[in-house]
């Protein structure tokens, strides 16, 4: 009786260990959602990686979200680059403002 109890007690410990090896991985994976989401802003940021910190490109995105919340594209923007990078930096941040993706949503990497 007691090497039963032995045996039921190590197949159990066992079953116990392996049902556990199963689930962990699942765990730690992230799921789809995150995983493009965390894609995007990582193809975003190498496309143009010197953007993300520059004032053009965060305020050229901050008028193109606001205008895609109102749906009216602005025809000009009056403001004085210094250079045709900064210009560059304002269209590209407001184009991708202007498709609905905000700076504010994406500038720090979670990961």
């Amino acid at each position: 009786m007691q090497k039963q109890l032995q045996r039921l007690a190590m197949f159990t410990a066992l079953a116990i260990g392996t049902s556990a090896l199963n689930v962990t991985p699942a765990l730690a994976m992230p799921t789809a959602q995150d995983q493009d989401h965390h894609d995007q802003y990582q193809k975003d940021r190498n496309e143009h990686p010197e953007y993300v910190n520059n004032k053009y490109y965060q305020l050229g995105n901050k008028e193109g979200y606001e205008d895609h919340k109102k749906n009216v594209q602005r025809s000009t923007h009056n403001h004085n680059y210094k250079t045709d990078m900064d210009k560059r930096a304002h269209d590209d941040g407001y184009q991708q403002g202007w498709q609905g993706q905000s700076y504010h949503d994406n500038h720090h990497d979670p990961h």
